[in-house]
């Protein structure tokens, strides 16, 4: 029941800070909720005929941090930054999207077209949601924030003491995103904007008994909603992770886990803080019918947690045809073994499989 619920705040969530979609012509609106009913009625088929209803879109791989679990630079993949024509490209194909995460393995703040493509997709009333380190969130940042629509930032925080926190986001000042968290939460409110804030938590050894801290940080903030995630598991991953890195696997803390998020979710009922922990239970694996990830050069993997879009190589969106990615050989192969709950060489040590 618990796992409904949290599930039924998601969308909650996304409908609530979706201004766009409403403001947007009923062509549109039509044509998104259509495809979202056909991606309902084609769960489970090996073929199907609805577009993503979500799209995980890169808009850089640049960064200004080097954290501690992060692979970015291991898997070898160029680093470079989308531009605004090839965002419009992609839309072009995408054209009944009810939302967007833009973000990837990069800061997505250091793309300098950014916010032309949160108003484009705006336009086309397309739901934004991104994350960030937060160490990039100037005035003039903030204030280009709020001048659009975005459904929910959320901010990467894992840890509520500084010298943890500024050894695995290496390069941030703990202070400083604190001082730029309250700044932005604070104009939010000033300019009566939907908008959620949110704050993104890796769960590794170093922090679990840290989860119900972050109640209070995330009160003091003025942030009222917290995503926990553990550290990734997946199989690639690992193989790539630093010394330090494979020491944080939480793999086999479990009980603790559980434990920990039990206790900060007892303190958040009592401060009206959300917490989001959707790794507690899942039933199954549904991104290659509903979602896509498209790294900043065009490249489409099946999945957020898939970077190396070259094992396998699904196809490149803003060269090829779209439904002969959507629909090619690889997609077909990887929603017949995710129906039948098994998992896909490159899915290996995940937990929604």
């Amino acid at each position: 029941m618990a796992y409904k619920v949290m599930r039924l705040r998601k969308y909650y969530d996304a409908i609530r800070s979706n201004q766009t979609f409403f403001k947007t012509s009923s062509k549109n609106r039509s044509k998104i909720l259509f495809n979202i009913i056909k991606f309902l009625n084609n769960r489970g088929k090996i073929i199907i005929n609805n577009k993503p209803v979500v799209a995980q879109i890169e808009p850089t791989s640049e960064c200004n941090l080097d954290c501690e679990m992060c692979i970015r630079e291991k898997i070898g993949v160029p680093i470079g930054s989308l531009s605004f024509e090839d965002f419009k490209k992609i839309l072009d194909k995408l054209d009944c999207l009810f939302k967007i995460h833009l973000s990837g393995q990069g800061e997505p703040f250091l793309n300098k077209e950014i916010f032309q493509m949160i108003e484009y997709a705006n336009n086309r009333g397309i739901l934004i949601n991104l994350s960030s380190n937060g160490t990039l969130l100037t005035n003039n940042i903030i204030d280009k924030i709020c001048d659009t629509n975005i459904g929910e930032i959320a901010v990467s925080l894992d840890s509520v003491n500084k010298k943890n926190y500024e050894k695995i986001r290496k390069g941030a000042k703990f202070e400083k995103v604190l001082e730029n968290i309250r700044k932005l939460n604070l104009e939010l409110k000033k300019r009566n904007k939907e908008t959620i804030l949110s704050l993104s938590i890796v769960i590794m050894k170093k922090n679990i008994k840290e989860l119900p801290e972050f109640i209070s940080l995330a009160n003091n903030l003025g942030v009222k909603k917290l995503i926990f995630q553990g550290l990734q598991e997946k199989q690639d991953y690992v193989e790539k992770y630093n010394p330090n890195a494979k020491q944080e696997s939480v793999s086999e803390l479990n009980h603790e886990i559980k434990e920990a998020v039990r206790n900060a979710k007892i303190l958040a009922k009592n401060h009206g803080i959300t917490i989001i922990f959707d790794e507690e239970k899942t039933f199954g694996c549904i991104w290659p019918w509903r979602s896509i990830y498209i790294t900043w050069n065009g490249y489409v993997t099946p999945c957020c947690k898939i970077l190396n879009y070259r094992k396998p190589c699904f196809g490149n969106i803003l060269k090829e045809d779209f439904w002969k990615i959507w629909n090619g050989e690889n997609y077909q192969s990887y929603r017949k073994l995710l129906r039948e709950r098994k998992a896909p060489l490159a899915c290996n040590g995940c937990n929604r499989v």
